[in-house]
């Protein structure tokens, strides 16, 4: 009997914390406002959870608040690779967080760390890596290499409608043939708010910054959350 008791609560127990592990980076409810840096928001299954414009947790990347796992974004694009054009969907997964760079300002990040090509012939040929994509500030005036380094992440911008960056470096086999290697994209435009998304219009460059005959254009939306904001 006490054998059964011990065991009834130690499940009780590991029951309550798992929720609550997975949302440890996060605080229930929304953004408190005031201060000066960001705070950022999700909604997920009805709850609102935020990790504050106070500074907490800042430098850390942060999944979906319930799970830990990564935000999921999916939505049309069109392919175009040397004069040829498929419509595809994309799926991709990333994290966020806020971080301040070696002068002390804001900066958001976005971490990519998978992404697949589904739909009609030949969309499932495409094969994405190169993993994890970070995105960049797009007025840097070297567009390579793309790293976890807060310098090179996106100002941030108090009010701002929508975050402008690049993304990279990207990889992309075709048919099992490599086609676009250590690549990035321009101008990805992320808008932040119920169905979040990032819309995606822009040529594949190398480092050098010249086009590398592949094209994307489309814009992959939040799926597993309400919404993703930045305050």
């Amino acid at each position: 009997m006490k054998r059964e008791l011990l065991l009834s609560a130690f499940l009780a127990a590991a029951t309550w914390s798992l929720p609550n592990l997975a949302s440890a980076d996060w605080d229930t409810g929304p953004c408190p406002g005031g201060g000066t840096a960001p705070c950022i928001e999700a909604e997920v299954s009805g709850t609102t959870y935020h990790f504050n414009g106070s500074g907490d947790h800042a430098g850390e990347w942060h999944g979906l608040p319930t799970t830990g796992e990564d935000f999921e974004f999916i939505g049309p694009t069109q392919w175009g690779c040397n004069g040829l054009n498929w419509n595809c969907t994309v799926t991709w997964t990333n994290k966020i967080k806020k971080c301040q760079d070696s002068a002390g300002d804001w900066r958001i990040g976005f971490q990519v760390n998978s992404a697949s090509v589904s739909g009609s012939f030949p969309c499932a040929a495409f094969v994405m890596s190169g993993f994890p994509w970070y995105t960049k500030d797009a007025k840097a005036v070297s567009h390579c290499p793309f790293t976890d380094d807060c310098n090179s992440l996106i100002p941030y911008s108090p009010g701002a409608s929508s975050l402008v960056t690049n993304l990279g470096e990207i990889d992309v086999t075709i048919f099992g043939i490599p086609r676009i290697a250590d690549s990035h994209l321009h101008n990805i435009v992320f808008t932040p708010g119920p169905s979040a998304n990032f819309s995606l219009a822009s040529e594949y460059y190398d480092c050098d910054d010249t086009e590398v005959g592949c094209s994307i254009y489309g814009t992959v939306s939040l799926s597993n959350a309400t919404s993703l904001d930045i305050h």
